[in-house]
């Protein structure tokens, strides 16, 4: 008897070549099983919190340390500067001393003494006597002056007995051995005041001093020819 034939279709279907999902890799330490969902940064497991603890300890232990050692330095190194003169005028003729504040120097009448009243242990410094006077202000800054900078506010109280408003001329460009930048200026006030100014900056120090001088013509043109940084 022969044998019949199936007439049923028979679908051929073809193997399905999409990649199906990856295979997870089998628990680890550290590592729970399933599907790992994305974690917003602000959720941290207790190792990452003990971690970043740790971290943070270790910052701090170094970096404290370090910024006093530097704080520590950066006040050595004014101190020294102020507290040795190693700044010398370039010229001290006979009836002359010398005037320095460790970064500035120049040379005054013999006579001449330290004027309290105008000195402070914040930059100002005034020597006085008889014949005239000679103040200085000194500071710091990062960029060498400009021509018609207004002066610091100390200017105001410099060879007067209350602080008061004066005149300041025009610039002009001079030079002062060991410094990078100098003006001079001519400062008045009414009722016939009138005083010399050196406005001088250094770019190796960042100091900048602005330096009055109210005495006879040859007594102020010596004291500014041993002018220096």
């Amino acid at each position: 008897m022969a044998v019949r034939a199936s007439m049923e279709p028979v679908n051929h279907l073809p193997s399905d070549t999409r990649a199906g999902p990856p295979e997870q890799a089998p628990p680890g330490p550290g590592r729970s099983g399933g599907a790992l969902e994305r974690r917003r940064s602000a959720e941290l497991t207790p190792a990452e919190k003990k971690v970043r603890r740790r971290n943070r300890q270790w910052f701090m232990v170094i970096a404290i340390p370090a910024a006093i050692v530097g704080v520590a330095a950066l006040a050595a190194s004014i101190i020294a500067d102020r507290s040795t003169p190693a700044v010398k005028p370039l010229s001290v003729p006979a009836g002359y001393k010398p005037i320095s504040d460790g970064i500035f120097a120049y040379a005054v009448p013999s006579a001449w003494a330290t004027n309290d009243l105008y000195t402070d242990n914040v930059g100002d410094l005034d020597t006085s006597g008889r014949t005239g006077w000679v103040a200085e202000h000194v500071g710091t800054r990062a960029n060498p002056p400009v021509e018609g900078e207004s002066p610091p506010r100390a200017v105001r109280a410099f060879g007067v007995n209350t602080p008061s408003a004066y005149q300041i001329g025009a610039a002009e460009p001079t030079r002062v051995p060991g410094t990078s930048v100098a003006f001079r200026y001519q400062i008045t006030r009414p009722g016939g005041f009138q005083a010399t100014a050196v406005d001088a900056w250094t770019s190796t120090s960042g100091a900048e001093i602005w330096l009055l001088v109210d005495a006879p013509p040859a007594v102020t043109t010596q004291i500014l020819q041993s002018f220096r940084a």
